[in-house]
């Protein structure tokens, strides 16, 4: 009897399956970026980024700043998507600053978004 239970526990244990997350990280809509117009080289610029999902089954809002080349900075967002679940009909939403100082004058431009989503664009002006 003692060997029987061992082996139905083993069963048991063995035979249920966590099923693992079907979600995966996707790209989300950066919807507001404030940037000044003007700053002086060396001044501490902040570039406010807020992003949403459009539902429940969102999560895990990240917001990225990459500098594409001398004087272009890219803004993403990303979130990881549950899948296929029923979702609550709630707006996930994060925001950040991040603070930025030019050593050198000129314009700089941030695209935020990439396509399928409308993209925003920002120019600031630093002075000497």
């Amino acid at each position: 009897m003692k060997y029987i239970f061992i082996i139905l526990l083993a069963f048991f244990l063995f035979g249920c399956s966590i099923e693992g997350e079907k979600g995966q990280f996707e790209p989300v809509v950066v919807s507001t970026t404030e940037i000044p117009s003007t700053a002086k080289i060396g001044e501490v610029v902040p570039v406010y980024v807020k992003a949403y999902a459009p539902n429940g089954c969102w999560s895990k809002l990240q917001i990225s700043l990459t500098k594409s080349d001398e004087n272009h900075y890219l803004i993403t967002a990303t979130g990881y998507n549950n899948g296929d679940l029923a979702c609550p009909d709630i707006v996930i939403q994060t925001d950040t600053v991040f603070n930025l100082s030019f050593n050198k004058a000129g314009a700089y431009y941030f695209q935020s978004n990439k396509l399928p989503f409308t993209l925003l664009h920002d120019t600031i002006r630093i002075q000497e």
